[in-house]
């Protein structure tokens, strides 16, 4: 990961304010020391204090095997970096495995594994389990099937409290009407400390300005039903996944997620920007999109 963040000279200008470091997080490629080296650089270009900036990463992946396999990840985490803050993501099922088997405690051996290696090194990580639940294609959508969705959240949720009481829990959708309404999956206040969304910059025919207030801000499940929703259940919001990329170079998105993590920054738990290609390409620091990292370079600063 390279210091494309790190620009040249511009013409002077008013500075902005300084984000706060838990907005100024990212999920980052492997590095040499793990994923931990390149968050080191992302903070720096950012001029936010060592250690400081959130870190996101992904517990298993696709077989119930993947939970014994990972058990090394978190104290690798823990190694490289005791201080750093984790926000840890927690598949909620398999392929192959229905949602009402998790929920009737047929998984509960792999989860158990992961549950200790996490808590035995971040026994106050943010535990993120089946996020995006509203979003076609995810193994655990809740679309027709939201109570079977709802009751292996809950007993995931306690199988994690069984080890540490200093879990945070993060319920996170994405962002837009998706494949089915988020709230309708909302499994209850007991056992969500924090709500999330994914938001992404998605093409359409508007241009970017006009996208991010009608689509991203005031659109179906956006930036304003985002907060409501957190306000009316007194619960923190947190953007746990954001990013430019599938529509191209656009520093209009960086500058308006800015704007709005300072604006209500009192009421956000952390932030992480999506700084590795997925779906499409969203990686912000190896110049596929220079004036979006101009943007968040001086946006996200610390001005450490």
């Amino acid at each position: 990961m390279g210091s494309v963040l790190a620009s040249g000279p511009s013409l002077a200008r008013p500075l902005s304010p300084a984000m706060p470091a838990k907005c100024a997080g990212a999920f980052v490629d492997w590095g040499t020391g793990g994923r931990e080296t390149n968050l080191r650089l992302w903070e720096a270009s950012l001029r936010q204090p060592a250690s400081s900036v959130p870190a996101i990463d992904f517990y298993g992946q696709a077989t119930w095997d993947d939970f014994r396999q990972f058990a090394w990840l978190p104290a690798f985490w823990a190694k490289a970096n005791p201080r750093r803050k984790l926000v840890w993501s927690i598949p909620l099922t398999v392929a192959g495995t229905d949602l009402i088997a998790v929920g009737e405690g047929l998984h509960d051996e792999p989860f158990r594994v992961a549950v200790q290696a996490i808590a035995e090194s971040q026994p106050e990580a943010a535990i993120r389990i089946g996020w995006e639940m509203n979003v076609a294609g995810s193994l655990w959508l809740a679309a027709n099937r939201e109570r079977d969705y709802i009751r292996a959240y809950r007993h995931v949720v306690q199988l994690f409290r069984q080890a540490s009481s200093r879990f945070r829990f993060d319920w996170c959708p994405g962002w837009g009407a998706q494949a089915m309404p988020a709230d309708q999956a909302y499994p209850g206040d007991d056992v969500v400390d924090v709500v999330g969304l994914d938001i992404y910059d998605f093409g359409s025919e508007r241009e970017a300005e006009a996208r991010w207030k009608a689509e991203d801000l005031e659109g179906p499940f956006g930036l304003t039903w985002h907060q409501a929703f957190a306000r009316r259940h007194r619960k923190l919001m947190s953007y746990p996944e954001w990013g430019v990329g599938q529509s191209g170079d656009n520093p209009v998105f960086v500058q308006r997620m800015a704007d709005w993590l300072l604006q209500h920054s009192d009421e956000i738990a952390y932030a992480l920007y999506f700084n590795v290609d997925g779906a499409w390409p969203t990686r912000i620091d190896n110049g596929r999109f220079p004036r979006s990292a101009d943007t968040l370079r001086e946006r996200f600063s610390g001005r450490g």
